[in-house]
């Protein structure tokens, strides 16, 4: 082979192994991102008050763009346990089990909403609601009196001027990136690491070789 076919040989490798190298690239990080974009704020939820650390967890729920929500009461625990709403939802809190009620722990300058009728222990008769509609945004906390040494409390978070804080990752950093696509990243690294290296060989030593005579 001549010297002139060998290079053009050389760059015309070289042409095709960078056009592959980049749609890698692009293939693996486009995908990654698709992957890992989904969710808007899922990985974030308000920033709880101590007073509810203890709280008899039974889950949280970002309800917010529903004009009306529903809170069980069960026995020692309140179901969803946190919500997330916007200002003028209607909560209504469904009493499933006896001996318990709703008292507010504390709220927002400006509201004052007002628990289930009675003292500190007078309690509910089951299959009866208490319904409040929060029009002050913040963080409210609520407890069932008789119970609230159990962890019977709550939470609701109004409105989006609440602190919020990073859930499901570690650091507090930016969102966490699936499985799948960590993987896909990798491979994608390797496939274009893998084909620049075969383009530094063939350049160096492609081509190179003497004729054998017949």
């Amino acid at each position: 082979m001549s010297e002139r076919n060998v290079d053009s040989s050389r760059r015309d490798f070289l042409r095709a192994a960078a056009g592959t190298a980049t749609v890698t690239g692009a293939t693996g990080t486009a995908a990654a991102a698709e992957d890992g974009g989904g969710g808007g704020g899922g990985n974030v939820q308000p920033q709880w008050p101590a007073y509810v650390s203890d709280a008899a967890d039974n889950g949280y729920e970002d309800l917010r763009g529903q004009s009306e929500v529903s809170v069980g009461v069960y026995s020692n625990y309140f179901q969803p346990t946190f919500i997330w709403i916007e200002p003028e939802t209607t909560i209504t809190w469904e009493f499933e089990e006896s001996g318990h009620n709703v008292k507010f722990n504390s709220q927002p300058d400006g509201s004052s909403l007002s628990g289930t009728s009675g003292g500190e222990f007078d309690v509910i008769d089951p299959g009866s609601t208490h319904t409040v509609t929060p029009t002050t945004g913040g963080i409210y906390t609520y407890y069932c009196g008789p119970h609230e040494g159990q962890g019977m409390k709550g939470a609701i978070a109004v409105g989006g001027d609440v602190p919020t804080e990073a859930v499901g990752g570690g650091g507090g950093g930016g969102p966490t990136l699936p499985e799948n696509a960590k993987m896909l990243g990798i491979a994608s690294g390797f496939a274009m690491v893998s084909t620049l290296g075969l383009a530094y060989f063939f350049m160096k030593y492609g081509g190179d070789y003497d004729e054998v005579d017949a």
